[in-house]
């Protein structure tokens, strides 16, 4: 056997043997990647989906701290009212 039919040889081995499980981990691979790209895409989605739903928390939680804000005024007024009353009058009385 001379070096062209050996390398013949060699070469009919790897497209008989090799050459089919390299195609076959290809389409693995390929297939593989198609669930990466599909995985990364639904989290992403479910991450922007997360991102409005604080957004959204942050806001109504704003909302609320204003209007409690709001409610503690009014009442601190309410209770100190009588007291700036009656410093007035007193404050009147001194002039």
């Amino acid at each position: 056997m001379d070096d062209e039919e050996l390398l013949a040889a060699i070469r009919q081995v790897l497209q008989d043997i090799v050459a089919p499980d390299l195609k076959a981990l290809m389409v693995k691979v390929d297939g593989v990647q198609r669930q990466v790209v599909l995985s990364e895409k639904s989290t992403s989605a479910q991450l922007e989906a997360f991102r409005a739903e604080m957004g959204a928390f942050r806001a109504e939680m704003r909302s609320e701290f204003q209007s409690q804000r709001v409610l503690l005024e009014n009442s601190v007024l309410r209770e100190t009212a009588p007291i700036r009353e009656r410093i007035a009058s007193l404050e009147s009385r001194r002039a």
